[in-house]
């Protein structure tokens, strides 16, 4: 009987590390596409949707050099706000309309926005300067009481960390600092 691989590293020394998954991502500031992989050859196919073409790219160098590229739904989630406040908030311009996939044939069909670390940041900016609810009769701004910080936003978009120190009965985020291996 075969026994299966769980993609551990089961010596315990040290731990395997993991590629990260690209399907659809950022190289030169425009959105991509994965079509394949050939790892023999250091080669990686792509859509690119600024171009409209097939492009190929060294597989090493894009691991090193993309940015990742975050869905409406994961950019909802980030931001604790629904997909229709979004939407409504591209709609009327308020937040720059972020690249989009479409299908790969003649219509070219919008089909799902795809976010850079940048336009989640810009739109993050928008949400904390609307109130929610009514207007305050002082002037002042009610902004999203369950927004994240800009720092807590980064480095839920990074895989980083956070560490929160109790004060009283408040958490208060800490950030540790990346650590080289």
């Amino acid at each position: 009987m075969a026994s299966r691989s769980t993609g551990r590293n089961t010596s315990g020394n040290k731990r395997a590390v993991k590629r990260p998954r690209l399907l659809y991502f950022f190289l030169n500031d425009q959105l991509h596409k994965k079509l394949l992989i050939d790892r023999g050859n250091d080669l990686l196919t792509a859509w690119n949707y600024s171009t409209g073409r097939i492009v190929k790219y060294n597989y090493t160098d894009t691991l090193h050099h993309h940015a990742k590229a975050f869905t409406t739904v994961q950019v909802c989630t980030l931001l604790n706000r629904g997909r229709v406040a979004i939407e409504r908030a591209i709609i009327r311009g308020d937040i720059e309309e972020p690249p989009y996939t479409y299908g790969i044939n003649e219509d070219r069909r919008k089909y799902k926005y795809m976010w850079r670390e940048e336009d989640v940041l810009a739109a993050h900016k928008y949400f904390t300067s609307i109130g929610r609810g009514r207007p305050r009769k002082d002037g002042l701004v009610t902004s999203g009481y369950d927004l994240p910080t800009p720092r807590e936003l980064r480095a839920l978009m990074r895989d980083e960390e956070i560490l929160y120190v109790k004060q009283g009965d408040q958490f208060i985020p800490t950030f540790r600092p990346k650590v080289w291996e």
